[in-house]
């Protein structure tokens, strides 16, 4: 009976983190971007323990998830030690979260990248600190050939706008308009990374 009480006492204090690590990521990642949402919220319970397996994992299908798992690659890369690496991401996660919201047809969607990009606050502190490597490791990510060929559909930041609430997407704009929203982008984070770096 003792053991049987010790057993539910650790299995009570070993949290969700713990918890998390007990259940293998998949391989590949699921392509329901409502499916990728409950698996998003796995992987950011896992604890420090966890780091190499998330950042391989993470790595390993980059093109397959949403800016959030990015966010989250970024803050366990500069744990690391992987400064350059942490700041490239998160300008990866910045750009391809703003390229989604871009094309929802609910404009609001937009704020949802701030609020992914906040687990990663450490981040972005240290990049506001090292302007010129954040600006540098920016412009290496806008020069990426697969920067937006992530294939993760943008209905996971729709849905976030004010008409989806988290609960469904309003859907996308036509397909035809995407490179201007991608060129936009571009435009935007060249200038801003650019000016960090001491480019322009």
């Amino acid at each position: 009976m003792r053991i049987a009480r010790l057993a539910v006492a650790l299995f009570l204090l070993a949290g969700p983190a713990a918890l998390a690590a007990e259940q293998p990521l998949p391989v590949p990642p699921p392509t329901d971007w409502l499916k990728q949402a409950d698996l998003y919220g796995q992987v950011a319970r896992m604890g420090p323990a966890q780091d190499a397996q998330v950042i391989d994992w993470t790595l390993a299908h980059q093109r397959l998830v949403s800016s959030g798992f990015l966010f989250d690659l970024s803050r366990r890369l500069l744990a690391a030690g992987r400064t350059q690496d942490a700041l490239e991401w998160y300008a990866i996660a910045l750009l391809r979260g703003h390229y989604d919201a871009g094309r929802c047809q609910d404009r609001s969607a937009k704020r949802a990248v701030g609020g992914l990009a906040r687990q990663a606050a450490v981040v972005a502190r240290y990049g506001n600190t090292h302007a010129q490597e954040f600006g540098d490791a920016g412009m290496k990510a806008l020069a990426r050939n697969d920067l937006f060929g992530h294939t993760v559909s943008p209905d996971w930041v729709c849905a976030q706008g004010l008409t989806g609430m988290g609960g469904q997407s309003a859907g996308t704009i036509p397909p035809n308009l995407w490179d201007a929203v991608a060129l936009s982008v571009r435009e935007e984070f060249t200038k801003q990374f650019g000016q960090m770096s001491g480019r322009n």
